[in-house]
């Protein structure tokens, strides 16, 4: 029996679970993580994330949908970490510089 499909990308999502960083390369590395994820933090973007790969394993819609969804609820709970490098945080923003605007033309 082969696995479940790998992703199409080749490149694995990877997400930090309290300090703990797991790559997440297949719908049922995904499950997998879902299982794990704790109890009191199962909302209704988990359960339709769990929901997604349950429907992909038994191939009721794609992998890549499905992982899609997962990767949604990954960047909402905060644990998708950016490739190559640490977890995303809302600093990466200000990073950005910002262009000053030129001076507004004001209609005559």
């Amino acid at each position: 029996m082969n696995a479940v499909g790998t992703l199409k990308t080749g490149v694995p999502l990877k997400v930090n679970l309290e300090g703990h960083v797991e790559e997440i390369d297949s719908v049922s590395d995904a499950a997998d993580f879902l299982q794990r994820w704790p109890i009191e933090r199962r909302g209704h973007v988990y359960r339709s994330a769990l929901n997604a790969c349950s429907a992909a394993i038994a191939a009721q819609i794609s992998e890549s949908d499905a992982i899609k969804v997962f990767t949604g609820f990954a960047r909402v709970a905060g644990i998708l970490v950016a490739e190559g490098g640490p977890p995303m945080r809302l600093e990466a923003r200000t990073v950005q510089s910002r262009m000053p605007k030129q001076g507004r033309q004001i209609p005559k």
